[in-house]
């Protein structure tokens, strides 16, 4: 009887080290995958149907969410310096209901540099919440910003390159 509970026991140690094991093996290929799609500007742009513009030597894709108060902080602030921006492909991408993003975007002057996406859209571009910051210089990823970043650290990163 205490050979077959030993026996029971270490069967379930090996089920479980084992479920552990391929459950991060599976969210470490996961990230490796979303990290390697976020370095491409061009596939994540095809996958939110939207181009590259040739003209601009930056492009700046913002994730966010028109409910998450980091994401209006930033908003607003990127706002008040739209136009140190100008030179710059600025994409605010939320796969919150269109009307809403718009909504929320009008109030500070930005709905024009919207795009729609979907959460499965969004989900294969990057993962974690929002906001997400990410800085593409000829189409290749240079900074990733993850949560709420001032104004000031994305125009540094722009001034760099």
């Amino acid at each position: 009887m205490k050979k077959r509970v030993i026996i029971i026991f270490g069967v379930l140690i090996i089920l479980a080290t084992t479920w552990i094991g391929y459950n991060g093996i599976k969210k470490l290929n996961k990230k490796v995958s979303i990290r390697n799609s976020q370095n491409d500007l061009t596939q994540i742009l095809n996958g939110l149907s939207h181009a590259i513009s040739d003209e601009a030597p930056f492009t700046i894709l913002i994730f966010f969410n028109s409910g998450c108060e980091h994401c209006q902080w930033e908003i607003q602030e990127i706002s008040k310096k739209i136009d140190q921006f100008s030179n710059h492909q600025l994409l605010l991408a939320s796969f919150e209901p269109e009307l809403e993003a718009i909504s929320f975007l009008n109030r500070y002057g930005l709905s024009d540099y919207y795009i729609k996406s979907t959460p499965e859209k969004v989900m294969t571009s990057f993962s974690g919440g929002v906001p997400q910051t990410l800085i593409y210089h000829d189409g290749k990823l240079v900074k990733h910003f993850k949560g709420e970043v001032k104004t000031e650290a994305i125009l540094e990163v722009l001034e760099e390159e």
